[in-house]
């Protein structure tokens, strides 16, 4: 090996998390580390990437999660382990031979490190893995359950729509897939594992977000918020409420009642909140009940909608706006007229794979919003450039 080819893997090698200077600047060398190896690999070598090494490390991540192995492995506390200790871990007891050829696979690929013939480390992804607290391992199962088939079936429905872009919720790419014609909502209230999945997924998803009251200063709703008459923010959607935490981490001292989160019946029947957050079962379909809030907040639920049910949410909810009073706050993608990044692209297209919805531009946003009576003010980017919040009022 050449000289120059060794300190540049030297270099390379040397990259720690460590020491880049903070979350916005490790999501640029990431991706920077993207780029590099996009024009190092061969156009076969990315061909062989996507055909062959992605399915079959995907199919190891999920027998070991099958076999409970990387749960055992982080309760026992991690640290290195012969293969025949890690066969122990497993149940039922998996074949040793078997695991050994997904282990030299998993080490190849550095979600295991190997240390010695036999002799293997967790890393910290797999590590992650078996630890619920992440929901690394419910986001996989997600995968599993729903996000893969539906991948796999899309050319073959956009053929049988002789490539229409999917608009309709009812009659899409998973509906196509699905045993029993459901559409992705539809198998989530019908199966709860996959709810459970999808559940700790979006957990995970937010929590690897910018905060959206560091993006938006909520201080500034409180001035002339009638906190005594009507709630001061009321989070639609709010799945399990990372979101209106990050109001009460803010604003510790805001009175009873002050705080909503609403989401269906099995979400806040399986959900633990805050005794200062008032739970709410609502369907976003139907007029909203909470009159007056001083602002709703609707974080990555629109986008899952196309526009003809996202419109009819916002008018739901611009009906219990006051206007001139009431704020409508949404944290969602807007996607760059240029150079969307991997991150919103890759959500935009599983919207239409999961939904027939889709990520929407400023343009589009802003005749959303006026089709329902709203006008926007201001749009915040947060510093990952990943989400806005969008700010808007009654028109």
């Amino acid at each position: 090996m050449s000289s120059h080819a060794q300190e540049i893997i030297a270099a390379l090698d040397a990259v720690q998390p460590a020491a880049i200077g903070n979350e916005v600047e490790r999501l640029q060398v990431r991706t920077a580390v993207r780029r590099l190896l996009a024009r190092v690999e061969t156009p076969y070598e990315r061909a062989w990437g996507f055909c062959f090494e992605h399915p079959v490390v995907f199919a190891a991540l999920q027998t070991c999660i099958n076999l409970g192995l990387w749960t055992s492995w982080t309760r026992v506390g991690g640290g290195e382990k012969s293969l025949d200790e890690l066969v122990q871990l497993t149940s039922p007891p998996v074949d040793p031979n078997l695991l050994r050829r997904f282990f030299r696979l998993l080490a190849a690929f550095n979600v295991v490190e190997e240390t010695a013939e036999d002799r293997f480390k967790p890393t910290p992804f797999s590590s992650a893995i078996g630890d619920e607290s992440t929901k690394v391992r419910a986001s996989l199962q997600a995968a599993t359950y729903q996000y893969l088939a539906t991948g796999h079936n899309l050319p073959v429905y956009l053929a049988k729509t002789s490539y229409q872009e999917p608009t309709d919720m009812d009659l899409n790419n998973h509906t196509d897939t699905d045993p029993d014609g459901l559409n992705f909502f539809g198998r989530l209230q019908k199966t709860p594992a996959y709810r459970e999945a999808f559940t700790g997924h979006m957990e995970a998803w937010t929590a690897w977000k910018t905060p959206w009251t560091t993006v938006y200063d909520t201080t500034e709703l409180l001035n002339g918020a009638q906190l005594d008459a009507s709630p001061f923010v009321v989070d639609i959607g709010g799945n399990t409420g990372i979101d209106i935490s990050h109001v009460l981490a803010q604003h510790p001292d805001l009175p009873a009642g002050s705080l909503v989160l609403q989401d269906l019946p099995e979400v806040i029947a399986t959900s633990q909140f805050d005794k200062r957050i008032t739970a709410m079962v609502h369907d976003f379909f139907l007029p909203q009940p909470v009159k007056g809030s001083r602002a709703y907040f609707l974080h990555a639920v629109l986008h899952d909608w196309p526009d003809d049910k996202a419109t009819q949410l916002l008018v739901n909810t611009k009906d219990a706006m006051v206007k001139g009073y009431s704020k409508l706050l949404i944290y969602d993608i807007v996607l760059p007229p240029t150079r969307a990044s991997l991150s919103q692209t890759t959500m935009d297209v599983q919207m239409m794979s999961l939904l027939a919805a889709s990520e929407r531009t400023q343009e589009a946003w802003e005749t959303l919003l006026s089709q329902a009576g709203l006008k926007i003010l201001r749009f915040w980017p947060d510093p990952q450039e990943y989400e806005m919040v969008i700010e808007a009022e009654v028109a």
